[in-house]
């Protein structure tokens, strides 16, 4: 992978993307149903009555909607002040000639408001059907002030089935059908259908790959990477996700070669103790069989001596840079100073070095340089640091030691010696990695620069190493108080 992620450009908000699916929605809804009204319209043929329920008449007397009447099945009975029926217009289905007055008066309303005539709601009327042999059926029945009488607007019980009364003085009546019902809730579902669809590409999908790919993950699987083109806050999370996907894998490499390393850590700790403990074991056998000479007796001891002291420095290191890797281990800091510390190292390992036939530099200012560190511990690098300058110098004559204040705090500890090859340079900071075979060497645990560098992390510095013209440079880094 490499950081190379194979998701795309990033879209819309997931919010937005549903509050506008919801608006969507909502347009779609009302646009279908006023489809719907339309379609139904246009399949019931066009049947709609813009007057009902009353009637246009003209001054002369004539009537301009008999049409729309006519489409409902509809017919219109003129009658006199007496309620005789005078004229009719269109197909009368009813054998009546007369009705009473009282019968029609219970069966509507009418009344005259500042000279307006209002026409009240639906009324509904018995009377004889012509098709059934007299029978008495239900009809609408509508009625309205004439000049010298009245009109009555009839209706058949079924003629329709939807009044849309969206404007009260102008009422518009169509007979829409169960079949124009049923295409109306098609159009609904259909709808709901194709949004549901919409949410489910834009939404289900993305989350059904997030959640595959964490099960992948919860396999064992490694380098899972997931590819994306939806919206921003999904395309986020799966970038999220592969990033962690990497860290993952790069962490299960990193404790793999720590793993490794700490392996190769203790085959060669215990080969480094076998010697020394082999030494000790073999001298004191000697002694107790009384097989050494008298005058052979003080080398003997020096020898033990010497090499519990081995095998003492090698646990001592071994148990500081366990310390220093576990992460419950918390220093206990105070204020320190630097430079003071550093010029008392220098004053123990003087005549070590000097005798060893080394020039001994030492440039360290007078102030005094706080730090927050712990004394002892930063003691041990800084004398790590001068040992190792001593003990790999072959080469050279030149042994320094160099504090220098800046917005840090800088120790450089030189020697003139041979240049540690790159290879070596890449891993010297790793516990049990020595340079003999490039310098000669005297023998060590190869957990020193280990441990001066977990140390120093643990006080927020640094440890770094450089080739400065003919000088092996170590550099320690430490934030002033």
């Amino acid at each position: 992978m490499k950081g190379k992620h194979r998701i795309k450009k990033q879209k819309g908000s997931i919010f937005s993307k549903l509050i506008g699916s919801y608006i969507l929605f909502a347009l779609i809804a009302v646009g279908t149903a006023l489809g719907s009204f339309v379609l139904a319209v246009m399949v019931s043929g066009g049947r709609t009555l813009q007057s009902f329920p009353g009637l246009s008449v003209n001054e002369d007397g004539t009537i301009d909607n008999l049409q729309e009447v006519y489409n409902f099945d509809g017919w219109v009975e003129a009658v006199d002040s007496e309620f005789r029926v005078t004229h009719v217009y269109g197909n009368k289905q009813t054998p009546e000639n007369s009705y009473s007055p009282k019968q029609l008066i219970e069966a509507t309303v009418f009344n005259n408001k500042n000279g307006t005539y209002q026409f009240g709601s639906d009324s509904v009327i018995s009377v004889q059907d012509l098709k059934t042999d007299g029978k008495m059926e239900n009809y609408h029945i509508f009625w309205q002030k004439r000049k010298g009488g009245y009109y009555l607007t009839f209706y058949p019980p079924d003629a329709f089935d939807i009044l849309y009364n969206m404007d009260v003085s102008k009422p518009v009546v169509t007979n829409v059908g169960y079949a124009e019902a049923l295409a109306i809730l098609l159009f609904f579902f259909l709808d709901l259908f194709a949004v549901s669809f919409f949410i489910f590409r834009k939404i289900k999908r993305p989350l059904d790959s997030l959640i595959d790919g964490m099960k992948r993950v919860e396999n064992g699987e490694e380098q899972v990477e997931l590819s994306m083109q939806t919206e921003r806050e999904f395309v986020e999370i799966g970038q999220a996700f592969n990033h962690m996907t990497e860290q993952l894998h790069a962490q299960k490499a990193e404790n793999e070669k720590m793993t490794r390393s700490r392996q190769r850590m203790l085959l060669e700790l215990s080969h480094d103790i076998k010697t020394p403990v082999a030494t000790i074991k073999s001298c004191a056998c000697a002694l107790r069989e009384k097989m050494v000479p008298e005058e052979e007796l003080d080398r003997y001891y020096e020898t033990i001596a010497l090499k519990a002291e081995r095998v003492n420095s090698m646990s001592e290191d071994l148990f500081t840079m366990l310390k220093m890797e576990s992460a419950d281990y918390r220093l206990v800091l105070k204020p320190v100073d630097f430079a003071e510390l550093a010029r008392r190292i220098c004053a123990e390992y003087y005549g070590e070095i000097t005798e060893a036939g080394f020039v001994f530099e030492i440039e360290i200012p007078e102030e005094q340089v706080l730090v927050q560190g712990d004394e002892k511990l930063l003691a041990r690098v800084i004398s790590n640091l001068i040992i190792n300058a001593e003990k790999y110098n072959r080469a050279g004559n030149r042994i320094g030691v160099v504090l220098l204040l800046d917005n840090a705090v800088f120790l450089r500890v030189k020697d003139d010696g041979e240049e540690i090859v790159p290879k070596v340079q890449d891993m010297m900071f790793t516990a049990f990695v020595r340079g003999e075979s490039d310098r000669n060497s005297r023998g060590g645990t190869g957990l020193g620069l280990a441990i001066a560098r977990a140390v120093m992390e643990k006080h927020g510095g640094g440890i770094s190493y450089r080739r400065n013209g003919d000088e092996n440079v170590f550099e320690l880094r430490m934030e002033r108080e």
